[in-house]
């Protein structure tokens, strides 16, 4: 009798066991406690799974993205994306010699594959077109227009800074040594007793800021010219070479010295004539007696008498080459080939492209002795204005010019 009375005790259990609705209850939970994850978040592409991950089959569906180059990070494994492509040129240092840091500082990345390319040069010769051309895009900084011409405005105030989708920082300069400078600091400071001698110095010494800034910054310094030569411009270019603050940098044995960039001689606009055997090797004899006695690095590989862009312009024929190229006025016109002039000159495209080929292929050195991200450089160069602003050796040079 009493196993009667047990027997049917059981028979609720065996009737769930044959629904199924505890084992159903059971699964639902797994479910729920483990999810499988359809999209997977970007932050956690390159962390490790867990055991119970890894154990469990997952269905990754991605986002198809266009194809940017992926740059790392200094010091880590992680790769980032970089920014939009910048639509239009920032100010570094606006026409009141004060340091801009917004703008450019929002288009910049945590790495340190990049290039800072600076030019300068005399009003009207062709450097914010240079610098559009070096990005591959035309008329990229604004360039002077027969308004401009008329009036004899400079078109660049300050610094203007652009940076390419592979990371090539440009710095666009203000003509050094510019009369339209000086009477824009002279409407600007309307009101006050002006002596027009006062006005001349304050220019040189904007040009020698300026000029220093870039030879402290800058991996690479264009020095632009329309014809051969002007020695106020190689004045001003060796004068901030001396007034510069000095910035240690580490060398190969470690031992910290100063640093000092490449600096690259553009004769631009130049005819057919400038690109005779005769011509080149008498500028290459030039820059080498008035920077024998320079730190700055001007025998670096970018040359046009190096033998790859014209034949006959190489080092048997034009001596050892500097870093000095010729870029035409216009493309080749068959016509002109006679009175001497070169007849292998290759059309302005060509020499272009060769151009730009040789200055990203140049060895390029540290700027401090520790490395620099892009960020970081931007700092720098903040702390690099500011010395200069309050440079002894800036102050001293202009009161004894006074």
């Amino acid at each position: 009798m009493i196993v009667n009375n047990l027997v049917p005790k059981r028979l609720p259990i065996v009737l769930a066991k044959r629904d199924g609705s505890i084992e159903r209850i059971q699964e639902s939970e797994k479910c729920h406690s483990q999810p499988t994850i359809l999209i997977k978040p970007r932050d956690t592409e390159n962390r490790s799974l867990s055991p119970t991950q890894k154990c469990i089959p997952q269905t990754i569906i991605k986002k198809e993205e266009p194809y940017q180059p992926c740059l790392q990070k200094s010091g880590n494994e992680e790769q980032v994306q970089p920014q939009t492509e910048m639509k239009a040129p920032v100010k570094v240092i606006d026409d009141y010699m004060q340091f801009i840091n917004e703008g450019l500082s929002n288009c910049l990345l945590d790495q340190t594959d990049f290039l800072v390319i600076g030019c300068l040069g005399l009003q009207g010769v062709g450097k914010s077109t240079l610098m559009s051309d070096i990005a591959n895009k035309p008329n990229l900084f604004a360039t002077s227009t027969s308004e401009y011409l008329e009036t004899t405005q400079n078109c660049t105030a300050g610094i203007d800074a652009y940076i390419t989708k592979n990371r090539i920082i440009l710095l666009d300069c203000q003509p050094i040594l510019s009369s339209s400078v000086a009477y824009s600091a002279s409407h600007k400071r309307m009101g006050q007793s002006i002596d027009p001698s006062g006005l001349v110095i304050d220019n040189e010494m904007i040009s020698l800021q300026l000029a220093a800034f870039l030879l402290s910054v800058c991996h690479i310094v264009l020095l632009v010219q329309d014809w051969f030569f002007d020695p106020n411009i190689f004045k001003i270019l060796q004068t901030a070479e001396m007034l510069k603050p000095a910035m240690p940098t580490s060398h190969r044995n470690e031992e910290l010295v100063e640093y000092f960039p490449h600096i690259v001689f553009v004769q631009n606009k130049s005819f057919y004539s400038d690109f005779s055997i005769e011509h080149i090797k008498t500028v290459q004899h030039v820059y080498s007696q008035l920077f024998a006695r320079s730190r700055l690095h001007i025998q670096s590989g970018v040359s046009i008498a190096n033998g790859n862009v014209i034949t006959e312009l190489n080092p048997f024929n034009c001596g050892e080459p500097i870093n000095l190229f010729v870029l035409a006025n216009s493309e080749k016109d068959n016509n002109s080939e006679k009175n001497g002039y070169h007849k292998m000159h290759p059309g302005k495209a060509i020499l272009m492209q060769e151009f730009r080929k040789q200055l990203l292929g140049l060895p390029i050195s540290p700027l401090t002795h520790n490395q620099l991200t892009e960020k970081t450089w931007f700092h720098y160069c903040a702390k690099v204005w500011d010395l200069i602003k309050k440079s002894q050796f800036f102050n001293e040079y202009n009161r004894l010019h006074t």
